[in-house]
């Protein structure tokens, strides 16, 4: 009986090993994925400045040409929601693998 505990021991030490090392390398993925998202994001923010925009230049356009202009302005909020919802997202699935992170390291000492 000693013999399998000792192969299941070490077994199981192999597999928290590279359970740890996949979610290192996880982790660091989505931390690039996140930064990199984030700051795109923080980078194109024009929203405000393009409500401005579009309230000027909606005096100077016809019936017609307003309604276009509202209808686009409708898809670009709808846009820098799922971009602003993505980041966050993002954010959500990088701290649960933090976590998952460290049960690992835990699973690996212990």
């Amino acid at each position: 009986m000693s013999i399998f505990n000792k192969k299941e021991k070490k077994l199981r030490k192999e597999l928290n090993k590279k359970n740890a090392a996949f979610c290192r390398e996880s982790v660091k993925e989505l931390e690039e994925l996140y930064d990199e998202l984030k700051s795109s994001y923080e980078g194109i923010d024009i929203m405000d400045e393009f409500r401005q925009f579009s309230e000027e230049a909606a005096q100077r356009l016809s019936a017609e040409d307003n309604e276009k202009l509202e209808y686009f302005i409708a898809k670009f909020r709808k846009i820098d929601k799922c971009a602003r919802d993505a980041v966050r997202d993002v954010h959500d699935v990088l701290r649960n693998n933090r976590k998952r992170l460290k049960e690992a390291l835990q699973d690996e000492k212990g």
